[in-house]
């Protein structure tokens, strides 16, 4: 329920307690009676949280939205609706099916399970499919779906660098297929801050208080889904690498990855203990992996190589350096929240 802003006036009663009446439509909204109990949280800010809270759990009517696909073209109109609405945080999700419907209805359902965390279909008709997202915060906290991301992403980036040096195509093919396990993980955390954001209860629920630490998180979960693209996008560029050329090079390029792994390691840390120190030591690293790569370029540049593996050895180094960019900018949010904290403790 959204509305204006309101004063009301401080009473005192009994000689010693402050009393300030609620707004009696926002009572009624959220099923207040009188006897009930709310919960008061203080806020930064000097601000209170006020929200209602029953001896009993309060149970929620699920959010609902209907997807007519009508108006679509392709699958992938469809596709990025349904996405839309998951983010948004709708628990039930209903697809009108069209005649049209019929050629991508299993694309659909791929959609759903490799990229939709918690969404299943309940009922399915040649009219109508309805999905409900059966996850929530409180099954799989952000911040435990975030840990897990991260360390999928570091390790498709590890596994890409062992498949380049090893030359082993069937590996690299696997970690491209593995950049799927973290884009769902991403879709979800997003679907949760959004949430939150809405929500001040959901907030607190996920151990975040405020809306910048929402937006914190947010650009973090985005940094982590980067680091996963580029791995995924080394191990796509391998096969077009003659490897049996590049032995003088292979090492330089393993340093270089595990200082970028090292940079966004030492973020995450920094990020959990909000340890301003372990974020300047990340960000302070990325000297060397930008040093090392014009080193390492100078290297192919000279080398006898054709001209698709030089294509290819540049991207590589290119998105080892933007994991490592993207490892300091989780640590650049860590030492913004770092400061926060310190501020209000």
């Amino acid at each position: 329920m959204k509305s204006s802003s309101q004063l009301r006036k401080v009473q005192l009663t009994g000689g010693s307690t402050f009393v300030v009446s609620l707004p009696k439509n926002w009572a009624r909204s959220v099923g207040l009676k009188p006897g009930d109990h709310v919960k008061i949280t203080p806020q930064s800010g000097m601000t209170l949280l006020i929200s209602p809270r029953e001896e009993k759990e309060r149970k929620e009517e699920l959010s609902k939205v209907v997807i007519d696909d009508s108006a679509a073209e392709t699958a992938e109109d469809v596709v990025r609706e349904l996405i839309s609405c998951y983010l948004v945080g709708y628990d039930l999700i209903s697809l009108k099916l069209g005649k049209k419907a019929t050629k991508y209805r299993s694309y659909i359902k791929d959609v759903m399970r490799r990229k939709l965390v918690g969404l299943e279909i309940i009922e399915e008709s040649t009219e109508f499919m309805t999905a409900r997202c059966m996850l929530g915060h409180t099954e799989f906290p952000v911040k435990e779906a975030l840990n897990r991301m991260h360390s999928m992403a570091l390790s498709m980036h590890n596994d890409a660098i062992i498949a380049l040096k090893e030359g082993n195509i069937p590996l690299a093919k696997e970690i491209e297929q593995r950049d799927d396990d973290v884009d769902r993980l991403y879709f979800f955390v997003v679907r949760q801050l959004k949430m939150a954001m809405e929500n001040r209860v959901t907030m607190e629920e996920i151990g975040l208080t405020t809306a910048r630490d929402c937006l914190g998180f947010r650009m973090i979960v985005k940094s982590i889904e980067r680091i996963a693209d580029h791995a995924s996008r080394i191990a796509e560029t391998i096969p077009t690498i003659d490897l049996s050329n590049i032995d003088g090079i292979i090492d330089p390029i393993l340093e270089i990855s595990e200082i970028s792994n090292d940079i966004c390691r030492i973020s995450m840390k920094a990020l959990h203990q909000l340890n301003v120190k372990k974020a300047n030591q990340a960000i302070g690293k990325i000297v060397e992996v930008n040093e090392l790569e014009k080193k390492i370029l100078e290297k192919i540049l000279k080398a006898d190589l054709n001209i698709e593996t030089i294509i290819g050895l540049r991207l590589i180094l290119e998105s080892i350096r933007r994991i490592g960019e993207y490892g300091t900018d989780i640590a650049e949010i860590a030492l913004n929240l770092a400061k926060k904290w310190k501020e209000e403790s």
